[in-house]
């Protein structure tokens, strides 16, 4: 599938007032740039900080839409915003993992979410050959917080491949690597390339030799395409228009040096020269070498081979189509992934028993035997409320915490199409049950006997049920701080 977008541009308020009441409130971030990445080649977007790599990514993925104007065709048609996500992933920067889970039983989740018809011997193969092509065998058993960043990067990828979407987007994929991991990584991305996938990926300034790896470039800076082709062709290209890169010195590097937002001459003069994208410097051969690529499209080993083809843009949207499983099946894998999760989480659990165990105590104390004498009516008051302000305090804390990674997640897990956002709700909800009413009613119990209420089942039912529903109030308010 080739990419290709005409007159992208892309704008953001610099303020929180609206555009129409400010003047000069807007920035521009893109300005009309143009381009087209071909399907079974690697493409880098390059350039300095600031030139807006990464807001053309998020453009053209449509991970990001809000202030985006120009075309996006997809096969030189107009793009089908739902369908394009269907058939493409994009990948973080941030390696966005369950920590406690293990590498392989993280892919199995996925495929349970992204291929629901087919059977579990057969998504195991799968599983397995994805693992076996990017070097995952080892680690397989490892669980995710104890992987290394090349592990956990090669990871982020395996899951998104489980489905084989024909288009990938990659934010800084070598982020925080080394070099050997780095060149490592990017290996691995032309390789998936070359079997017919169209892989683009932001990068800062890459080695030459990792330069070299990258089919095409496009080179950004301040918002304006100053070149796009074959990184073969870039040194000649800035030859052509009196820009002489020194023998020996990294193309990469030179062409980010002479457009640094310094020289506005050099981004103006490279951006006419290429008309901002319009203009393309591709090998003459690479049509036949697409060719080649569309035919071992999708080609891979084993079970691989048999339930993710490629070859055709209609087969690529049926396979893809399989990611939205029924609603059901989402909430049930989610459920199951969320309590392995917790079940694991021990020193957590841990925190959290002893927590309530202790205040409970503490409350017990204060208050013993009060609740005895009915005419200690402010004692009672000042009962009620430390126990009301502790649930609140203790369960809206947890979710805001810990909810903000969560919401990154989802975010990037909902957008690659692996779940609808009801099933997700419901299954963190239920997954919350089973330690909250634990932990509350280990406080509840503690408190209401020490004190000395009446010891009727009836009276401590109704004080378990205010309790455990202000624990699940907090808990909801907790949710919503932590989306903030």
């Amino acid at each position: 599938m080739d990419v290709e977008f005409q007159d992208l541009e892309f704008t953001v308020n610099k303020n929180f007032l609206p555009m129409c009441l400010k003047k000069d409130s807007r920035r521009v971030i893109l300005k009309c740039v143009s381009g087209r990445f071909k399907a079974g080649e690697l493409s880098a977007i390059l350039g300095p900080s600031g030139a807006g790599k990464s807001s053309l990514l998020n453009a053209i993925s449509g991970y990001r839409s809000k202030g985006i104007t120009g075309k996006l065709l997809v096969n030189g048609q107009p793009r089908d915003e739902s369908k394009f996500r269907k058939m493409s992933c994009y990948i973080t920067q941030e390696d966005l993992l369950q920590p406690m889970l293990t590498l392989n039983e993280l892919m199995m989740f996925a495929a349970d979410l992204k291929l629901s018809s087919v059977e579990k011997k057969q998504k195991k193969a799968v599983v397995n050959d994805i693992q076996s092509m990017l070097g995952l065998v080892e680690c397989k058993h490892t669980t995710t917080e104890c992987l290394s960043g090349g592990q956990k990067k090669r990871l982020s990828i395996a899951l998104e491949l489980i489905n084989n979407p024909p288009v990938l987007f990659l934010d800084e994929p070598t982020s925080g690597l080394d070099n050997v991991t780095t060149a490592t990584t990017i290996r691995l991305l032309r390789t998936l390339a070359h079997q017919g996938r169209t892989v683009v990926c932001t990068i800062h300034q890459p080695s030459a030799s990792l330069f070299g790896l990258f089919d095409n470039v496009y080179v950004l800076a301040a918002g304006l395409c100053v070149y796009q082709g074959a990184t073969g062709e870039l040194v000649p290209f800035l030859s052509s228009v009196g820009l002489l890169c020194p023998t020996y010195y990294n193309p990469a590097d030179f062409v980010i040096e002479a457009t640094d937002g310094e020289d506005e001459k050099n981004i103006s003069l490279l951006s006419t020269a290429t008309g901002n994208g319009k203009l393309t410097r591709f090998k003459k051969e690479s049509e036949s070498t697409n060719a080649l690529h569309r035919q071992i499209s999708g080609k891979f080993e084993g079970a691989y081979l048999s339930h993710c083809h490629s070859d055709h843009t209609e087969d690529k949207e049926g396979l893809c189509a399989d990611i939205f499983t029924s609603n059901w099946t989402q909430f049930f894998t989610l459920l199951r992934r969320m309590l392995l999760q917790i079940r694991r989480n021990t020193l957590g659990l841990k925190i959290q028993f002893y927590h309530h165990f202790v205040c409970g105590l503490a409350i017990g104390i204060v208050f013993f035997d009060k609740g005895k004498d009915g005419a200690q009516f402010f004692n009672h008051m000042k009962f009620c409320m430390g126990i009301i302000l502790f649930h609140t305090y203790t369960h809206v804390m947890v979710p805001v915490l810990t909810f903000p990674y969560e919401v990154k997640l989802l975010r990037k897990e909902h957008f690659n199409r692996w779940y609808n956002l009801n099933p997700y709700y419901l299954a963190y909800s239920f997954s919350r049950v089973p330690v909250l009413v634990f932990n509350s009613l280990l406080f509840l119990t503690l408190v209401y006997f020490m004190s000395g209420l009446p010891r009727e089942m009836y009276r401590f039912f109704l004080f378990s049920i205010v309790g455990i529903t202000t624990s699940f109030v907090a808990e909801g308010m907790g949710l919503a701080i932590g989306c903030v």
